[in-house]
């Protein structure tokens, strides 16, 4: 991505859609022009220097819907450090016979570039329209933006309190985006202070350390307790409600070291051990793997020893699924310190948060997963 001095901004909704403002019936383009000069006049300070860039369609230099505008869109949606979504339903128009509106499209790109930087505000629903390819594209666009997570307070109904929000939800996407830089590890320089004792230490020693940060994070967000005092790496978690035993553990190298990979092996294998303990949780196990390095879909599929499952990638390394068995486990990668385990394992809770129904689809899975544990530990 391009370099910029400034924070980039896309605010991302139709434009010749009816609003409220300044005490008239006025399009939203007319809204969203006044939104980018007040977004681009704020400062940190009075004489500071300009903050953000922000990007409205109305920029484009091409007035028609042809590729090359349409590309342009998508380029910018990509680019954009944040992105507004202004939702009432409408897709926005399309090329010919595109099964996709603009904003859906846009919509789309950004959250495959990154789904943290979106953030959606609800407008009222407008009326699906009768054209048929656009009223197509129109249900689409809801279905998907219903799947998502992107609202995150009530919905707004005039243009005064669209540029009032927008200007909340760019304050908590500066300090999210700060926080965030915080906490991530700069691992090309994981060669001083603890990331250095980490380096020193046998694949023992790092182990137990990676399993004993996973712990530290789990109970330090709540809910989350120890289910037997000689058992540090069995941990009863709250998921969608539903207490859930998480067994810990931890490739103290990168998983193309036999020796490192072999420290786990295949954890599930041996479910039906830990039926007592599944006695006190609702579901479970599911089996969460620091590993020190990064790691690739096929090194999961080899782990879990059968190609046909669900892998689902994210900041923190990889979600894996089973749909028969109901094997659950995570690898988070790049652990090679307290801070950069912490990172990964709160992204992934907070991924499971952001993702819709996801967490009730875990909890699902691993409440099917004891139930297998106990037929089979029944049959035994």
């Amino acid at each position: 991505m391009p370099k910029s001095t400034e924070i980039r901004v896309m605010i991302s909704s139709r434009c010749s859609t009816d609003i409220t403002y300044k005490s008239k019936t006025v399009l939203l383009s007319r809204v969203r022009l006044d939104l980018k000069q007040e977004v681009e006049a704020m400062r940190l300070s009075p004489t500071g220097p300009q903050l953000f860039e922000c990007w409205i369609n109305e920029d484009s230099t091409s007035a028609t819907m042809d590729q090359t505008w349409w590309k342009h869109c998508l380029l910018q949606a990509r680019q954009a450090d944040i992105v507004i979504m202004l939702y009432n339903g409408e897709s926005g128009g399309g090329i010919k016979s595109e099964p996709m509106g603009i904003c859906h499209s846009e919509l789309e790109a950004a959250m495959a570039t990154q789904s943290a930087k979106v953030r959606g505000i609800e407008l009222p629903t407008a009326s699906l329209p009768g054209n048929p390819a656009q009223r197509k594209r129109d249900e689409a666009f809801r279905k998907y933006v219903k799947s998502l997570d992107i609202f995150r307070a009530a919905m707004v109904t005039t243009g005064e309190e669209v540029i009032e929000r927008v200007h909340r939800e760019l304050q908590e996407a500066l300090v999210d985006m700060v926080q965030r830089c915080a906490m991530t590890p700069d691992l090309a320089r994981s060669n001083t202070g603890i990331a250095l004792e980490w380096h020193r230490m046998t694949f023992e020693a790092r182990a137990e350390a990676m399993r004993a940060e996973v712990a530290a994070t789990l109970l330090d967000r709540g809910n989350t307790k120890q289910l037997d005092p000689k058992r540090p790496d069995i941990m009863s978690v709250l998921l969608a409600n539903t207490h859930l035993l998480v067994q810990l553990h931890a490739v103290p190298a990168a998983f193309s070291q036999p020796a490192a990979r072999e420290m786990v092996g295949q954890p599930f294998l041996l479910d039906s051990r830990l039926e007592n303990l599944l006695a006190g949780c609702d579901g479970g196990p599911i089996h969460l793997v620091a590993g020190y390095k990064t790691v690739t879909e096929s090194q999961a599929l080899k782990m879990l020893g059968f190609p046909d499952a669900v892998v689902i990638p994210g900041t923190f390394g990889l979600h894996v699924a089973d749909a028969v068995q109901k094997i659950q486990f995570v690898l988070f990668k790049n652990c090679e310190s307290p801070t950069a385990t912490r990172r990964a394992v709160t992204e992934w809770l907070e991924w499971l948060q952001r993702a819709r129904d996801e967490e009730k689809l875990v909890a699902a899975r691993a409440a099917a997963r004891k139930r297998i544990i106990n037929a089979v530990a029944k049959e035994n």
